[in-house]
């Protein structure tokens, strides 16, 4: 029975073969068919069939410093003491690398063995030996891309110093040594989970992001969708404006115009406002709906809170709500905060990060219980430091010890705080096989910190750490003003993402405007190249941002650089800035930021650039370096070394009316002359060119002199004169008295009367003299403009009723008659 059976099944093969080879001819006038592989015939007639390898894409490089891949300090030690260190680090289960690789750089150590090498193992793998001969390195080596995990890499280095010895040992520099890698592209859609990794990834974040909307909410989809990657990615991406040109687009636009960004019928069909991730393109984002209502309402909620932590690719404004808001992880310092609130963490060395409100004016005290177990020595140290200044060290010799350190003022940031508690052994004796000292912080430990003369909220530092009266209330109350031109707009977004970091989530509730602002009675927030800023902004911004957007310095009138000015209303807050003392620029071109009260109560705030450097890049030190933290006062002006201020802040002027006071009818010529120069006295004079306006004095001196003596030379004058002299002559004594008193009433009388009918003239010429005055002093550079000048109108009047005074006295001088 089986024989019958397996003979059947042989019979029944070849009989099928003719068949097989029939169907895999070709006719001469048919193309061969596409497949996997390919029809080769060898010289015997034989057909074979030859594999075609698949055309795989070029994967994309990525390169990161070890320091920041592990977020730890930039240098770390191996010797008798740490012989062996363990870096760990994640990749997204997303990626498929190609190749992977580690650029390690270390300093040798005094008193290093040349003969003992260093070894590198990754995940548990073959070690590798690096031959030292106790020299400094920089060694590239190859790592198993077919060992590397999701999650949990581990590199370990080791360096087997001798124990009985205090030195040698190599020092690892993190931030020189690198991690190179190639990724190759995505086949399938991120998740939501996925999408969040990848943000906050410090390796794969995208370095470029494409913002692409469109309808009347265009310039503010942009602004809250560039806040919602800034509060995401550690590092600030550059964004762009059309799809295609970045790592990643996020397209905000209704379904009815989604056609020409994606075909997944799952978007396109949608309804409501979403937030989905497509197959078709993974490397997009869309935030879509069905009206541009729909958009904003899901551009809104991804610049809130964090996406689902899920394995969908779509979501919804409602789930996102449910989510944790992107600030649930900052942590602000008011007054007082518990470590163990800031973070958990053990070992040698521990951070602790927290922002504070008011960094210029608070200061407090730092307070640790420290306790340590029976295997570590007494005398363990453990160093305090808060932004790299070393606050104290204690020895713990008792199993627990408490210790309190001052906080000065001015050493804290408003943002990124680092507080380092560094434990190290009580001496440098070697002890094999000895553990590592731990010293418990423990509950109790807190931060205090006070504000005993709080900074106004026009103040920078304040602005830099919380957003100041802009971000409250999301924003409600502002309005930012963005740059018209696109490479200058891009530039304003990055700055824009910054400012979301002060808030902790998107200013949902702000407008944002490109080019110039109607008129509004919010606090405005400009943005923008110098040169673009609205020209009363220019004109009556204070002196000290109008002396930086010229590329130099005014120096602070305060003797104490902290010094705030107190002012009663907004005029008076500008003549304080305009009473700055120019002096010569020790930064030149660079930045410049400025908050100040208008004359009607708003916050004016300008961050911008000087002459003699573009836009995007006096940007880039307070986007990507530490200038942000160091803004301080109300007018401070950086280039790429340092910030400095140059004009305190002011206070906002008080809500409640003016009280106006109206002058006493009844006062008396001195004190009508008291007040007329205590006002005069507080005048800011502009400063004209003297070349320029003296020659145009000279010239209008010569026009009022030669008109005077045309007028005292008058043939009517004269000939007055004349008749009454010659009836004069030869009367008697007594009639002629008579005589003489008459003429010169008849004299006096047909002067004043001539005079009335000049003074008139005079005065109209007074007039237009004074207007052509204002209109030679009214020139574009802000050097000759005084804070509030233009509004005022002081100094055409007061020159005007000067002029009109020197007029008269030098027409009586001329139209007198001599005395006798």
């Amino acid at each position: 029975m089986n024989q019958l059976y397996v003979r059947s099944l042989l019979i029944s093969a070849v009989a099928c073969v003719p068949m097989l080879a029939a169907a895999n001819v070709t006719r001469p006038d048919e193309p061969a068919p596409q497949s996997e592989s390919s029809v080769a015939a060898n010289d015997f007639g034989e057909v074979s069939l030859e594999p075609v390898e698949e055309v795989l894409p070029d994967p994309t490089p990525y390169s990161i410093s070890l320091q920041d891949v592990l977020k730890s300090p930039a240098q770390r030690r191996l010797d008798w003491r740490t012989q062996k260190l363990d870096l760990r680090f994640d990749l997204l289960e997303a990626e498929t690398l190609d190749h992977l690789s580690i650029t390690l750089a270390a300093q040798p150590l005094s008193g290093v063995d040349p003969d003992i090498p260093l070894i590198v193992q990754f995940n548990g793998g073959q070690p590798v030996e690096i031959e030292t001969d106790g020299k400094s390195l920089t060694k590239t080596i190859d790592l198993p891309p077919n060992r590397a995990r999701k999650s949990g890499n581990i590199l370990t280095l080791s360096h087997a110093t001798r124990c009985d010895v205090v030195w040698g040992g190599y020092e690892i520099d993190l931030a020189g040594s690198r991690l190179d890698m190639g990724v190759l592209p995505r086949r399938t859609a991120l998740q939501l989970r996925e999408l969040e990794q990848l943000f906050s990834s410090p390796i794969f974040a995208p370095r470029r992001i494409g913002l692409v909307a469109s309808g009347p909410t265009q310039t503010k989809l942009q602004a809250l969708a560039a806040q919602a990657v800034g509060l995401r990615l550690t590092k600030i991406p550059e964004f762009r404006l059309s799809a295609g040109e970045a790592d990643l687009d996020i397209i905000m636009v209704p379904r009815d115009q989604l056609v020409a960004y994606t075909d997944d019928e799952a978007i396109l069909l949608g309804t409501g406002p979403q937030i989905a991730l497509s197959a078709s393109t993974p490397d997009r984002l869309f935030l879509t709906g069905d009206t541009h209502a729909d958009v904003l309402e899901a551009v809104a909620a991804f610049s809130k809170s964090y996406l689902p932590d899920s394995r969908q690719s779509s979501s919804t404004p409602t789930e996102i709500a449910q989510q944790n808001p992107l600030d649930a992880d900052r942590h602000l310092v008011t007054d007082h905060m518990m470590l163990d609130l800031l973070s958990v963490q053990t070992g040698l060395h521990r951070e602790y990060t927290f922002d504070v409100a008011d960094p210029t004016s608070v200061q407090g005290e730092l307070l640790l219980r420290l306790n340590r177990d029976r295997q570590t020595p007494k005398g363990t140290r453990v160093e305090t430091r808060l932004n790299g200044v070393t606050l104290g060290e204690a020895q713990v010799r008792g199993r627990r010890m408490t210790v309190a350190y001052p906080i000065e003022e001015g050493l804290l940031h408003g943002r990124g705080n680092r507080l380092e508690l560094i434990t190290s052994d009580p001496d440098t004796r070697p002890h094999c096989n000895a553990s590592e000292p731990f010293i418990a912080i423990s509950n109790g430990s807190e931060l205090r910190l006070v504000s005993e003369t709080p900074t106004p909220e026009t103040d920078l530092s304040r602005f830099a750490a919380t957003g100041s009266l802009f971000a409250q209330e999301s924003g409600a109350n502002s309005l930012l003003v963005l740059p018209e031109r696109d490479i200058d707009f891009t530039a304003a977004l990055r700055l824009v993402a910054k400012l979301a970091k002060t808030k902790g989530t998107g200013w949902t509730e702000a407008g944002f405007v490109r080019g110039e602002a109607e008129e509004t009675d919010l606090n405005l927030l400009y943005i923008e190249p110098h040169f673009q800023i609205d020209r009363t902004a220019r004109i009556t911004a204070p002196r000290a941002l109008q002396t930086a957007w010229l590329a130099h310095t005014a120096k602070d009138t305060g003797q104490n650089a902290f010094e705030q000015f107190a002012s009663l209303d907004g005029a008076q807050a500008m003549r304080q800035a305009a009473q700055i003392i120019w002096t010569e620029n020790p930064l030149g071109a660079g930045g410049v930021a400025a908050l100040y009260p208008d004359e009607n109560g708003r916050m004016i705030g300008v961050i911008s650039n000087t002459q003699g450097i573009g836009f995007e890049q006096a940007l880039i030190p307070l986007i990507d370096g530490t200038h942000w933290n160091d803004l301080k006062g109300g007018v401070a002006h950086w280039n790429d070394e340092t910030v400095m201020m140059t004009q305190s802040a002011f206070s906002l002027p008080p809500f409640e009316p003016e009280n106006v006071v109206e002058p006493e009818t009844d006062a008396s010529l001195t004190q009508r002359a008291k007040a007329v120069a205590s006002i005069v006295s507080e005048i800011d004079w502009p400063q004209p060119e003297p070349a320029a306006l003296g020659a145009w004095l000279d010239t209008r001196w010569s026009q009022f002199s030669t008109s005077i003596r045309a007028h005292a030379a008058s043939p009517q004058v004269q000939q007055v004169k004349t008749s009454v002299a010659d009836t004069i002559h030869g009367v008697p004594g007594a009639a002629r008295q008579a005589l003489d008193s008459d003429a010169v009433k008849t004299l006096r009388h047909e002067t004043l009367s001539d005079w009335t009918n000049r003074r008139a003239e005079l005065v109209a010429l007074a007039a237009d003299w004074r207007r052509d005055l204002w209109t030679h002093l009214d020139i574009e550079n802000p050097e000759l403009k005084s804070a509030g000048i233009g509004q005022m109108q002081v100094l055409p009047i007061a020159l005007g009723v000067s002029i009109t005074f020197l007029m008269a006295l030098m027409g009586f001088a001329f139209t007198a008659p001599r005395s006798r």
